[in-house]
Formats: structure tokens, sequence, C-alpha cells
């Protein structure tokens, strides 16, 4: 499983770390460029759901990078919900960006059009790195499992008549 450096460096981590920054980027330029005035409410929903989702992803990332998660049980319920933000953040973002691209269509500079792509390409690297985590977890467990199952051999019997024995006899 996948923590402490190992995670820092490992692709999900690495996907995680782009994808937090992609939002963040997203949501400086989508502030600081000016206010959506076609619509106000989609300004902020995209404001709000942009800094929650890189905020809970930052959460995520401790606690992989910390290896904060010790028990089995607690193991096995962090990458259910690590996969499940994952993918309801990625919906979430990928919605509100583009709607908010579409109600916000007054825009005259280059920059302007940065944001809510930039947002989607996060969102994109944070479901794929989620999956990773997970899958990488599911593969570990069950070769956890099939370790355990292994039936151990029997002792090889002491007398050195029958360990000589030939098959063509």
């Amino acid at each position: 499983m996948l923590s402490g450096a190992g995670f820092i460096l490992s692709p999900p981590g690495i996907l995680k770390i782009i994808s937090l920054l992609c939002m963040i980027i997203g949501g400086l330029i989508f502030v600081t460029s000016g206010d959506c005035t076609e619509s106000h409410f989609w300004a902020v929903t995209y404001i709000i759901s942009t800094t929650v989702s890189a905020v809970l992803a930052m959460l995520s990332y401790t606690v992989y990078a910390l290896d904060l998660v010790k028990s089995h049980t607690t193991i096995k319920i962090q990458h259910i919900a690590e996969i499940t933000f994952a993918y309801a953040a990625f919906l979430l973002l990928l919605i509100v960006s583009v709607i908010t691209m579409t109600q916000c269509s007054n825009k005259k500079l280059a920059i302007d059009h940065v944001p809510e792509p930039l947002t989607i390409i996060g969102a994109i690297l944070l479901a794929i790195g989620g999956t990773l985590l997970f899958l990488d977890w599911r593969s570990k467990e069950q070769m956890d499992d099939i370790q355990t199952n292994i039936p151990h051999q029997q002792p090889q019997r002491s007398d050195p008549y029958l360990s000589r024995k030939s098959i063509l006899i």
C-alpha cells in the first residue's frame, strides 16, 4: 500500500499534487479576473466548489503522505472514501465548471477563458489519482488474501529409503 514517502513520489501522489495545483490556480485566476456579471450564483458556486474540493483533496493527500491511518479496517474505509470523494468531486467540478463557462460568456481577455478548463483538468486528474490509489489497494488486498490462503507444505519424511525411491520402480 502506498503511504508516506512512497506515496509522495508515486503516480497517484504526483497526480493529486498536479490536480491540486490546477484547482488552486484555476480558482485564483477566476477570483482575480473579476466577477461573472451574467450569473453571480454560478460564479459563487464555482468558487465554493473549487475551494472545498481543493481543501478536501489536500486533506486526503496529507493523510496518505503522513501515513496517519494504520488499522486494516480504517485503511479500507479510507480507500473507499477516497474513490467516492474523487468521483463526486470530479462530477461536481465538471458540472459547475461547464455551467460557469457557458453562463459567464462575456469574457474579454484570453486569461478569462483559463479557469474553468483548468479546473476540469484538475478534476480529471483527481479522479484518475483516486482510481489508481483504489486499484493499488485492491491489488495489495488480493495478494494478502492469496498469501494467507496458501496451504503449508507437509514436512518431509525422515526415512532415507522413501526419499530415494525412483518413479520407475
